[in-house]
């Protein structure tokens, strides 16, 4: 297989994993954080599916923005960190854009559990293809 079908592999498995993990792991956090219903105070509507839409959203921005590993299959961007940077820095800047732009720069739970709930399976799963990539092409 070659270096580009494997790179286009990986983009595409680790973004629908990711996805899928994630969502299961966010009706399990919000199936375990479910608010008890009175029948006085009913909420007028549920805001669980932009949980939903937000997290699908984001996987997929990580999994377009993971086009950068791209680069590291050119000759200028060979070297060990210039491809480290390729597969990693533009993912770690727009996750760090997101949690501040979510949060409002506030560090609650609720933004560190939906932020880890949304990057920790990409982040994984993208290591793994980084750690295979280098094992089959070095």
């Amino acid at each position: 297989m070659s270096q580009r079908k494997f790179i286009l592999l990986s983009i595409l498995k680790t973004g629908f994993i990711a996805t899928v993990i994630s969502t299961v792991i966010l009706i399990i956090y919000m199936m375990i954080t479910e608010v008890p219903r009175d029948d006085e105070h009913l909420r007028n509507c549920d805001m669980s599916g932009i949980a939903y839409v937000l997290l699908i959203f984001w996987v997929l921005s990580m999994t377009i923005s993971s086009f950068s590993s791209l680069f590291s299959l050119l000759k200028s961007f060979q070297g060990k960190i210039r491809r480290w940077l390729c597969w990693f820095l533009l993912p770690i800047l727009i996750t760090g854009y997101f949690f501040i732009e979510i949060s409002g720069g506030k560090m609650d739970g609720q933004g560190v559990v939906f932020l880890l709930i949304s990057n920790l399976p990409w982040f994984l799963l993208w290591g793994v293809y980084y750690s295979k990539f280098n094992s089959m092409y070095k």
